[in-house]
């Protein structure tokens, strides 16, 4: 039951993964077709980011008091509605509450998703998540590959999201009753909203600006692509296909990483390779360099979430779920911010300069990663 609940749950990672990746790939064409520019595109990256963090309370309530299982159901259905109602939105009036059922639907997926892969690792008796949430990038890589050969295509938002949604749909009835009984899992404490203190804020800060790196470079990289970087709309959702393969690589081995460096070494290596791919991107301004460039950023920050959330979870007198809780409050604070923050700063200083943004989240984590020490 317990291998089987863990191939369901990989698959729900998967599904999950799948639709970010084709929101992120075809924002593009999101912003040329309602002629927006990056400042009010930003206002729709913050409201699926808003959502998803609004979210975490109730995900994780659900999760703890009635079982993780059909909050899963719940957020893949109300994911699968989210991209749907955005295909059609026709203004950024409807866009906005549309992003919201999105990132609703991914929050509440998200939580309940974490929360059964602790349940199937403690019964496992081995550590799963890493691969799990490489299991969320190959989703990632799985939409974003699709989006770009839909965009090759010319084929609009209105026909790629609902054939999107309803894949995510038939395998969201199929998986869903192959995972752990309610009354397995309804037990785990799961991520809410917590403030990060003492010995919990290092972790917390270097989440931030971890999921403020992921979050940023999956949404804006195709924007970059096809604005500044003069790409096309194929070759601009590649963006997201390039960050989310590396990501997959990285996470499939990020648990080996972490047992080798320690999660310091791994932050100090992570931090400095994001950087070395946001120079990359940005100062050539061209497509391929850029592609390699956002691949290394992706790369880079993969590993160090989940390593941090195990930091937290293992801080002496604090509950695995508070310091879980702790740093996931911060790291969905970062990805609240990136939409607005790089949008309206692009608005003043361009997309190229609003994406060095990045290079400062990347420095921080190499430079105060070490002060992690030995903790793992």
């Amino acid at each position: 039951m317990v291998r089987r609940a863990h191939v369901a749950l990989a698959v729900a990672f998967v599904s999950f993964g799948a639709v970010d990746g084709t929101w992120a790939a075809r924002l593009p064409a999101i912003k040329a077709r309602l002629h927006l520019d990056s400042g009010r595109l930003g206002i729709a990256i913050f409201c699926v980011s808003l959502a998803a963090t609004a979210m975490l309370p109730l995900a994780g309530w659900l999760a703890s008091k009635r079982g993780s299982r059909g909050p899963i159901l719940l957020g893949l259905l109300v994911t699968a509605g989210g991209i749907t109602a955005i295909a059609f939105a026709p203004s950024l009036a409807l866009l906005a509450p549309s992003a919201c059922v999105l990132g609703a639907g991914f929050g509440i997926v998200d939580v309940a998703a974490n929360a059964h892969g602790v349940a199937v690792e403690q019964r496992l008796r081995r550590p799963v998540l890493s691969a799990l949430h490489g299991a969320w990038s190959f989703g990632l890589l799985a939409g974003s590959g699709i989006a770009a050969a839909a965009a090759a295509a010319s084929v609009g938002v209105r026909v790629h999201f609902p054939i999107v949604a309803a894949g995510v749909l038939v395998l969201a009835f199929v998986l869903v009753p192959r995972l752990l009984p309610s009354a397995e899992d309804a037990a785990v404490d799961t991520a809410h909203f917590a403030l990060p203190r003492g010995a919990l804020a290092l972790p917390a800060l270097l989440t931030f600006c971890s999921m403020f790196l992921e979050s940023a470079t999956m949404n804006w990289s195709a924007v970059f692509l096809s604005g500044p970087a003069g790409a096309s709309a194929a070759v601009a959702a590649g963006g997201v296909v390039a960050f989310s393969i590396a990501m997959v690589i990285a996470r499939l081995v990020g648990d080996r990483l972490a047992a080798r460096w320690g999660v310091s070494g791994l932050a100090r290596r992570g931090g400095a390779l994001t950087c070395v791919g946001t120079a990359l991107a940005l100062a050539t301004r061209t497509p391929v360099p850029a592609l390699i460039g956002f691949a290394l950023v992706g790369a880079g920050c993969a590993a160090i979430v989940p390593a941090l959330f195990r930091v937290a979870a293992s801080v002496p007198g604090v509950s695995s779920g508070a310091g879980i809780a702790a740093v996931a409050t911060a790291g969905y604070t970062g990805g609240v911010i990136n939409g607005p923050a790089i949008g309206f700063l692009a608005r003043g200083i361009g997309l190229s300069g609003a994406l060095s943004l990045l290079a400062v989240a990347g420095a921080l984590i190499a430079l105060l990663g070490p002060r992690l020490g030995s903790r793992a």
